[in-house]
């Protein structure tokens, strides 16, 4: 059904796209975009970030919470008096590490992030990335990172996925998608990058028409009505391309691959 994607989960080789068990909910958190709708205005810091501790790891005792939670503010370099204020009283920068906080609580080994700075100003993100690649090393964390920002996915990232309209497009290593990028649309997004310096600067690709609906996508490849590389208009427009892999790490869903 068009705008429905259809695939399996799996964590430990287990499959968990059908749900969750209380192992999963401690090993897998979950970081959001928007640091106000994340935090409840009536909780103070404390009961935020121990909120897991009571539901997951099922410690009741306050004085114990307290303790989990003040090493916690310390690990995202917040101070102990914060303990017991509210939300109010932090800047969308301190309520991002609040909610980092809260998601090593139970000692997570993947945590999902969803455009966790891109409510937040320019340098206050450079401090949350330097603070998540930090943590990374220091607690060995696997991060899925969703964002639209592709100076944060160069900075963070190890291997990449573009998606377009809801389907994988190309995956790779940073080196593979940002220098050996593949796939029309990738090159469409790379070419928008703002230029450092001469050297950097490329032909930009304007796209032509509207994004599709994702509920009613077209036939076949569905970035076909903006595609500026169509070699094959039967298959474009018919059917989507498989997976074809460039290399060991590399691989893409277009038409014109493997090349003739």
């Amino acid at each position: 059904m068009g705008g429905f994607i259809e695939g399996e989960i799996y964590f430990h080789n287990k499959r968990i796209d059908n749900g969750l068990d209380r192992m999963d909910r401690q090993k897998i958190q979950m970081v959001f975009q928007d640091p106000d709708a994340s935090l409840n205005p009536r909780m103070k810091i404390v009961d935020i970030i121990g909120e897991p501790l009571r539901n997951l790891l099922n410690i009741t005792k306050k004085t114990e919470i307290r303790r989990r939670v003040l090493k916690l503010l310390n690990v995202v370099s917040l101070k102990p008096e914060h303990i017991d204020r509210f939300p109010h009283e932090f800047s969308g920068g301190q309520k991002q590490r609040i909610i980092i906080a809260r998601a090593l609580a139970c000692d997570p080994e993947l945590i999902i992030l969803d455009e966790p700075t891109s409510a937040l100003d320019v340098s206050v993100q450079a401090q949350i990335l330097n603070l998540l690649e930090s943590l990374q090393k220091k607690y060995n964390l696997a991060y899925v990172f969703i964002t639209h920002d592709l100076s944060v996915v160069h900075h963070i990232g190890h291997r990449v996925i573009v998606m377009y309209l809801g389907k994988f497009i190309e995956q790779g290593t940073i080196e593979d998608v940002f220098y050996n990028s593949k796939h029309p649309y990738t090159k469409s997004l790379l070419s928008a990058r703002p230029a450092v310096n001469k050297e950097d600067k490329q032909h930009k690709i304007i796209l032509e028409g509207e994004i599709p609906s994702p509920s009613n996508p077209p036939a076949g490849c569905m970035f076909n009505p903006r595609c500026f590389e169509i070699k094959h208009p039967k298959k474009c427009h018919e059917e989507f391309p498989a997976r074809v892999d460039i290399s060991d790490s590399h691989s893409v869903w277009c038409w014109n691959y493997p090349e003739e």
